[in-house]
């Protein structure tokens, strides 16, 4: 954690799932606050694997979503992704937390999975069996952790956010990386949690300098195109793949997502054989796009996210 961010103040108590009280009011959780609460997390915790948890029933569904079918739907693309939900384990704790976050926020729980997927997909085809990738995923599962704590009526809301709401929400990448880094350490899920709206300086939480962790721009294009294809209140309809795609092309070209994880995304929809380098991009956006989509702030006309 060598970069620099922006911090907040908490308006209440923060407490884990199993009900540690992980901050205060009135505390200031900034870089300096993580790094502390990295510091004292406890050391030589027993790890659970993913297959032994609830999780293990999530993602057998999620491999038979239809909207996931581009990515795991054969049995080839199903196995390299599996290599690496195998080796994902964490201390008892962060399951808590998907727990909790399957029983309070269900689209959030599967958003979770489905960025799981996605994510382990992309890590397979661009780095094939590197070691570390599960710690890496681990991050993806967990990376929007943070959104429990927010207020409920704003994580269901069908309109437009307001501008005080929108900076409201914008406090959860802050909550979970706090909460995972008291658990976890100064690890790879702290800084997915802390950094996947960041969106190279255009999105939040402000961050000054080079992010240390390789691999955080896939993650944060997997729960892009994770969000899109899946139903949220705010529109009626989810993205078709080629839709999510269009638009991700689109920020990718305003550079709010690295364009190479966009590429090696669409590579991996094509099939993922041959070369990414050689992939020729779509010409022109042909898949389909909600026409009533009130994510964003109320002031916004772009489509986002």
């Amino acid at each position: 954690m060598d970069f620099s961010l922006s911090g907040m103040v908490l308006t209440r108590d923060l407490f884990s799932a199993d009900g540690r009280l992980v901050a205060s009011r009135g505390e200031i959780v900034d870089l300096g606050r993580l790094k502390d609460a990295a510091a004292k997390a406890p050391r030589g915790e027993r790890e659970r694997p993913l297959f032994e948890t609830t999780c293990a029933e999530a993602v057998l569904q999620a491999f038979e979503a239809p909207a996931l079918q581009h990515l795991v739907g054969n049995e080839p693309h199903r196995a390299l992704v599996a290599d690496v939900l195998s080796d994902l384990r964490f201390p008892q704790q962060i399951w808590d937390e998907l727990e909790a976050l399957r029983r309070d926020d269900p689209a959030r729980y599967q958003h979770a999975i489905w960025t799981a997927l996605v994510s382990a997909r992309l890590f397979r085809t661009a780095l094939g069996m590197a070691p570390g990738l599960s710690r890496l995923v681990g991050g993806a599962l967990t990376h929007d952790i943070g959104m429990r704590h927010s207020a409920l009526r704003l994580r269901f809301k069908r309109e437009h956010l307001t501008p005080s709401e929108a900076m409201s929400l914008e406090d959860h990448p802050l909550l979970g990386a706090l909460l995972l880094a008291s658990t976890l350490g100064d690890a790879p899920a702290v800084h997915a949690a802390l950094l996947h709206h960041a969106r190279a300086g255009f999105g939040y939480p402000r961050v000054q300098g080079n992010p240390p962790l390789r691999g955080l721009d896939l993650v944060a294009v997997a729960s892009a195109f994770a969000a899109l294809i899946a139903p949220r209140a705010y529109r009626a309809h989810a993205f078709n793949a080629r839709g999510a795609i269009d638009q991700l092309l689109e920020e990718a070209g305003a550079r709010h997502f690295d364009a190479r994880a966009v590429r090696l995304l669409i590579h991996c929809l094509r099939g993922g054989n041959g070369s990414a380098g050689e992939l020729v991009l779509p010409r022109k956006p042909t898949g389909f796009r909600p026409p009533v989509n009130n994510h964003g702030v109320e002031s916004e006309a772009r489509v986002s996210v």
